[in-house]
């Protein structure tokens, strides 16, 4: 079915506002931000914006979503790719996880929960079922290649990745840490990695990710 060039221009703006939505949420706050503002930063008339969103409410639902969907779509090529070696997989799956998370700021994340707290718990749940679905697949390919322990319970390592994450991802806790989010990740992936590593490709996994984790140790 062709598109017609109107609803493409449709959907660019919707884009656009979007985009300028995210921009002014993360930089001020979503309590802090009116929507007349935004129309205001966008050049564009109210008219238009209610246009698309009827209220702030549902322009931060889609502001979260896209943010979302841009992870997903980052990082599924990456798992379902069969080509790469696993341990380079690993080491490109980091770095796209972290500065996802880096882009996120801490205060908005605190402004989130406390005065939007259906799209904080949407949030939290799409986190939750991004980690169950996709860490899970990356553990099983990890112990199939014999990279990983194949003494591990994949269940109970899930859990234990998704309680650290849910745990130090609390706007509380961050707020408190000397640590940019994506440190506190990468802390995370780096603990948790070289557990799970088996013995047999332990020198291969040191050598690959050394400088990485150097510059990590260095930067904290």
């Amino acid at each position: 079915m062709e598109i017609s060039e109107e609803h493409i221009k449709e959907l660019q703006v919707r884009n656009r506002i979007v985009e300028g939505a995210r921009q002014s949420f993360f930089e001020y706050g979503f309590s802090r931000v009116t929507m007349d503002e935004i129309a205001v930063n966008l050049g564009m008339s109210k008219k238009t914006l209610y246009k698309h969103f009827s209220s702030k409410d549902e322009l931060l639902k889609a502001v979260m979503s896209s943010h979302c969907k841009g992870m997903d779509g980052r990082v599924q090529p990456i798992m379902e790719n069969d080509t790469t070696d696993f341990i380079e997989k690993m080491m490109i799956m980091g770095p796209i996880v972290a500065e996802n998370i880096a882009k996120i700021p801490v205060p908005f994340l605190k402004d989130l929960e406390k005065n939007a707290p259906e799209t904080w718990r949407e949030f939290q749940e799409w986190r939750r079922g991004s980690i169950i679905a996709n860490f899970g697949k990356f553990l099983n390919e990890g112990m199939e290649k014999g990279v990983f322990r194949k003494d591990l319970n994949t269940e109970g390592v899930v859990t234990m990745y998704l309680t650290l994450i849910e745990g130090m991802f609390r706007s509380e806790v961050l707020s408190k840490l000397p640590l940019t989010p994506a440190q506190v990740y990468s802390m995370i992936a780096k603990v948790l990695t070289e557990g799970m590593i088996d013995d047999s490709a332990r020198k291969q996994f040191l050598d690959k990710t050394r400088p990485a984790m150097s510059e990590f140790s260095l930067s904290i």
